[in-house]
């Protein structure tokens, strides 16, 4: 059991959208996908009422380009005490707009990161450190883009660093192969990236049990960066209840 030493970290219970429904894929692949509640509301509802703060919503269609929830994403998060924290999709300085100007707390730039760094720029300038998280999800070193589908020519370290310098404090890190899957996460990427790059890690991917929630809490205390985790097929499967995770993390 985690001890009173050991820091807070902020767990996000992940909402992934697609065509209105809330679904996860296995390794970001769109034929492989598993529908868990077809009402995102109830859902989120649910979740504060455990006692969450936040939830990380994924508007996989938009991630996709076909289309997207932007207007579902925008109704969650003024209806619902949670913090939403969203990405999928968001592309253009437009994009970020659209989302930002709702009560959205902060958006996740994915695709972008990697296509038009200067955007990343803008947004932290215009919107703040505190409402702009990347996403870097990445199968080994190699970041991919357009929602996994495609790889990209950048270092996973590389891009961390750049980011940083261009003003980013949080970095969402998944490792591609493990999401969806419950085998744990990437720690050790995860804290390098942290401490190589000076931002904050949220960890993604992987998460299958409580003792995956345990060791991200261990290593969060040994190693700077490590600022909270996403969890998603676990919690809709049971073999993470919410509230206990909550306990474990401080959160």
């Amino acid at each position: 059991m985690i001890d009173a030493t050991m820091r807070k970290l902020t767990l996000f219970p992940a909402i992934d959208l697609r065509r209105g429904r809330c679904v996860r894929l296995e390794q970001g692949a769109a034929d492989r996908e598993t529908l868990y509640a077809t009402d995102p509301f109830r859902v989120a509802e649910e979740f504060a009422r455990l006692g969450a703060e936040w939830v990380h919503i994924v508007d996989l269609d938009a991630a996709f380009g076909e289309g997207s929830n932007r207007e579902l994403i925008r109704r969650l998060a003024e209806s619902t005490p949670l913090r939403v924290q969203t990405g999928g999709g968001l592309r253009t300085d437009a994009d970020l707009e659209e989302v930002l100007e709702s009560s959205v707390q902060r958006a996740v730039i994915g695709t972008a990161a990697v296509e038009n760094p200067d955007m990343v720029a803008r947004a932290v300038e215009r919107w703040g450190a505190d409402r702009i998280a990347v996403g870097i999800d990445a199968r080994g070193r190699v970041p991919a883009v357009r929602g996994w589908r495609e790889g990209s020519s950048v270092d996973l370290f590389d891009l961390a660093g750049s980011l940083a310098d261009a003003g980013v404090r949080t970095l969402i890190y998944t490792d591609i192969d493990r999401d969806g899957m419950l085998v744990g996460p990437n720690l050790d990427t995860a804290a390098d990236l942290a401490e190589r790059s000076g931002a904050e890690v949220i960890v993604s991917g992987g998460v299958g049990s409580a003792d995956d929630l345990e060791a991200i809490a261990v290593a969060a205390a040994s190693r700077n960066g490590i600022a909270g985790v996403i969890v998603g097929k676990a919690l809709y499967e049971g073999r993470v209840d919410l509230v206990t995770a909550l306990q474990r993390l401080g959160a």
